[in-house]
């Protein structure tokens, strides 16, 4: 597996895509789930960036990154000091509100709420060739007749259609919108949180099943759920 790690980055994903939620009590659970996803067999890849204001944003995050020991540790440094207390993230989000609505000053609110989702992202790529167990997962919901039978096959595909981008609205991180969604209510009620956070996983509607498998069984392993999102 190969990991990088980048300062401001804008990946805005599959234009048309399937999306999952990850449904988590709170962001050490994210945090759980992003470890266990850059030491997963099944994953080929990984990438992880952190924009601005969050870059690099305070002496706490600048001394915790060069004292930081790989991905991990970077990975933590943010969590540590932006991203689980409340107070801090609060007034990163408002920093970033701040500077992106003096850009866009005709924009809706909705379109803030979009972009702070460009703040924090970590994506994979998913391994092939792919196993029985993967497929099957493919196959149980929408998907690509002609991909799913190359990777049944042991053939490849392209690997746009194996790339998991997830991201954190920093802007309002319990992403509220989701919150009447069926599967995530049906997944908060499961994990008795009313409030969930609620991450989105983007991937391409071709083998989307592959990438909820992997999602959903390192979210089980801490206590939160993965939820079909669109």
């Amino acid at each position: 597996m190969t990991a990088t790690t980048a300062s401001p980055h804008h990946d805005h994903g599959v234009e048309l895509a399937a999306i999952i939620g990850l449904v988590c009590k709170d962001l050490d659970q994210y945090r759980s789930i992003i470890h266990a996803l850059a030491s997963d067999e099944r994953v080929q890849s990984v990438e992880f960036s952190a924009g601005a204001p969050l870059f690099k944003g305070s002496p706490q995050i600048v001394a915790a990154l060069k004292d930081a020991e790989g991905l991990r540790g970077k990975i933590d440094a943010y969590f540590d000091h932006a991203l689980v207390d409340d107070v801090t993230r609060v007034a990163f989000a408002r920093r970033f509100a701040d500077a992106w609505i003096a850009r866009h000053r005709r924009s809706e609110r909705q379109d803030l709420f979009r972009a702070s989702g460009d703040v924090f992202v970590f994506a994979f790529e998913l391994m092939q060739p792919v196993s029985q167990v993967a497929c099957d997962a493919i196959a149980g919901g929408r998907h690509d007749a002609t991909l799913l039978s190359r990777l049944r096959a042991g053939d490849g595909v392209n690997k746009e259609h194996l790339r998991v981008t997830l991201r954190l609205f920093l802007d309002h991180p319990l992403n509220p919108r989701r919150h009447l969604d069926d599967d995530v209510a049906r997944a908060g009620r499961a994990l008795d949180v009313p409030r969930p956070y609620v991450i989105e996983a983007t991937t391409s509607l071709a083998l989307p099943g592959y990438a909820k498998l992997v999602l959903g069984e390192r979210a089980g392993d801490v206590g939160a759920a993965a939820a079909w999102l669109g």
